[in-house]
């Protein structure tokens, strides 16, 4: 019920993301096949770093920095994607943003990506998608299971997909990993 007062609220949830036993290791998995997803040499950043696991499953090539709402450690940015402003983060400062599991809690998810299209040529993100189309008694139900979970927008993937895509973002990738949706959007060139 407090997950979903915050949603609602639209907040940030610190005291549960500050505590390490929600941050579960069966999301490791996930975090590595989006390590996969991210080319050799890249500047990486990761937004919600929780346990830093993408840096550890990385090409050594890569260079890597942990952001969160709370200090994960050495060089992190500390930042909360919900307040405003958003980081200042230079455009051109890294290749790739990357968001597992993050943007269902965004309150104004097109206004984060708006900044994304302003810095960053690769986002690599995880997303639970609704499923059923907006505006329909089912959506309803599933908005209320989301924000019993904290989250604070209910995107279909052709619905988040649309988000980067207006913004100039190419879906480069996509694949399924459990309930969630992996995508990779890019303003480059493809390069398949």
């Amino acid at each position: 019920m407090l997950r979903a007062l915050g949603a609602l609220r639209q907040k940030t949830d610190y005291r549960r993301w500050a505590e390490p036993r929600n941050i579960y290791a069966s999301w490791e998995s996930r975090t590595e096949r989006a390590a996969q997803l991210i080319p050799d040499g890249s500047r990486v950043i990761e937004f919600g770093a929780a346990k830093r696991v993408l840096e550890r499953h990385l090409d050594p090539s890569c260079t890597y920095v942990p952001s969160d709402i709370v200090d994960r450690g050495p060089g992190t940015i500390v930042a909360d994607l919900n307040e405003r402003p958003l980081p200042n983060v230079e455009p051109d400062s890294y290749d790739v943003a990357v968001f597992m599991g993050v943007l269902e809690y965004i309150h104004d998810l097109p206004e984060l990506v708006d900044w994304l299209a302003e810095r960053f040529a690769t986002c690599v993100a995880s997303y639970a998608c609704a499923p059923a189309k907006p505006h329909t008694l089912r959506a309803a139900r599933e908005k209320v299971v989301r924000l019993q979970h904290g989250w604070m927008n209910s995107y279909t993937d052709e619905g988040l997909r649309s988000l980067f895509t207006d913004r100039g973002f190419t879906c480069h990738h996509e694949e399924s990993w459990e309930n969630q949706r992996l995508f990779v959007f890019s303003q480059l060139p493809s390069s398949s």
